[in-house]
């Protein structure tokens, strides 16, 4: 009961912060965003309470659960109101206005998910990287009443925990949201998982319904969920299709709002990427690759405002994080090579392993295949209306910046083979919700978009 009631006041939690956000979301983004971002929230309370020394116990989580929820309210209500939660007819207008086309893909989308779903709340935790460190860290957590100061972060009890690659340096929202339903009684924590993907599952379709056709937007919905490797991925424990829950909407948010110039998009999008560092560290690629185009947005309109705005919300949840990290001694020793050199071998290495991933098929279905052909489709509209150039530059300026990060790192505990041919698999999951958005969004596909529409409604 206590773990049905804490999901819900998470899940109330995200949905006022969509509220303080803006005001122009559709339902179907607010119920999406709401389980990621009241997730993202609750675990930045509970590292709070650790850091306050207060025990995190199911009574502490809770009351601040509570009192968080109350102070959201109190703001949307000061500052908001409540007239953009209300449920007027205009909101059924896709049910009311339905193809059989579309309906058939939003039962397909459906029944996937609900296999997706039942597959990963039937199967305990299983996986190595889990049992080795998240769900572990999480149960271990709950039964310490704390993170920071854990019994399995005891060098003398683990006098490995400070090497290089050691689980105490991981970011923290997997192991801490493992620990809130632990705290709560649960006896597995593939509830997170489970609900993470569902939620990202709506939060997608009502991005890219804003920003084209139903029918379109549910179509790559499908395709997105369809990436073998990530689908698979998103019934286990880890923290790779959380990650890419966050980075790829982060982005897609953020591209939004290049085209929109709704500021609620941009709000979002922040808050989104800096949870995508609030999961792994590497997330810094996308906030950098995103600061990148944004400052170039900003010297073009002469006004740098909303970017400082922009880069202050996604950095601060890192923020909070280094200062975790600080007070509790959560390091390891040091893997990064912070000189300049060149190793024309070990560059070679990352080129040719990036590409044998973007090429295998078996891992991310179509995804690279069709964002290779919309590249090419849309390029007159890039080139002479910058259709969707700015999501280009994002995503390959991430790609770029992986790279130098694999780079610039001494791989002493594991071989850098290893890490491109499993870490770094993993890691382009969260490409695949960005590939299928730009080519959902581009000039040709909405185009495209509103001819299905009228053929399909028969107008």
């Amino acid at each position: 009961m206590l773990v049905v009631s804490g999901i819900i006041l998470t899940c109330l939690s995200g949905l006022l912060l969509t509220g303080i956000i803006g005001m122009r979301f559709s339902w179907t983004e607010r119920i999406g965003l709401s389980f990621p971002l009241g997730m993202t929230l609750q675990t930045v309370v509970m590292a709070l309470l650790d850091l306050m020394h207060i025990p995190l116990t199911s009574f502490s989580v809770l009351s601040a659960g509570a009192v968080t929820f109350a102070l959201l309210m109190f703001f949307v209500a000061r500052y908001r109101g409540f007239e953009s939660f209300r449920i007027t007819s205009a909101m059924l207008d896709d049910w009311k206005q339905a193809n059989l086309v579309w309906v058939l893909l939003i039962i397909l989308i459906g029944y996937c998910e609900y296999m997706n779903f039942s597959k990963c709340m039937f199967f305990p935790p299983s996986d190595r990287d889990s049992l080795a460190a998240f769900d572990t860290l999480g149960f271990v957590a709950a039964q310490d009443h704390t993170y920071m100061r854990m019994s399995l972060f005891d060098a003398d009890y683990n006098p490995s925990i400070h090497r290089a690659g050691g689980s105490i340096a991981y970011a923290p929202f997997v192991q801490m949201s493992y620990a809130y339903v632990y705290i709560l009684g649960a006896e597995t924590s593939k509830s997170i998982p489970a609900l993470m993907y569902l939620f990202f599952v709506i939060a997608f379709y009502g991005i890219l319904r804003r920003n084209t056709g139903k029918t379109v937007a549910a179509l790559s919905t499908l395709f997105m969920m369809m990436a073998p490797e990530m689908l698979a991925f998103s019934s286990l424990s880890t923290t790779n299709v959380m990650q890419a829950i966050f980075a790829g909407l982060g982005i897609a948010y953020t591209a939004s709002w290049l085209r929109s110039r709704n500021d609620d998009e941009l709000y979002a999008g922040a808050l989104l990427l800096g949870a995508n560092m609030w999961c792994r560290n590497e997330g810094i690629v996308f906030i950098g690759a995103t600061c990148v185009i944004l400052l170039i947005d900003c010297i073009r309109r002469k006004s740098y405002r909303k970017g400082l705005y922009f880069t202050g919300l996604s950095l601060l949840p890192a923020i909070i994080w280094f200062i975790y990290m600080k007070i509790g001694g959560l390091y390891t020793e040091g893997m990064a090579i912070t000189r300049l050199f060149w190793d024309g071998e070990k560059a070679g290495l990352i080129v040719n392993g990036f590409w044998a991933l973007f090429t295998n098929p078996i891992y991310y279905g179509w995804t690279f295949s069709v964002f290779a052909i919309f590249i090419l489709g849309n390029s007159w509209f890039m080139v002479k209306r910058k259709d969707n150039l700015a999501l280009l530059g994002m995503i390959v300026l991430s790609i770029v910046f992986y790279g130098l990060v694999v780079y610039h790192v001494d791989y002493v505990w594991d071989s850098i083979q290893n890490v491109l041919a499993y870490s770094a698999k993993r890691f382009f999951f969260c490409f695949v919700p960005m590939c299928w958005y730009f080519a959902a969004t581009t000039q040709i596909a909405r185009k495209g978009s509103e001819y299905i529409e009228r053929f399909l409604s028969l107008k």
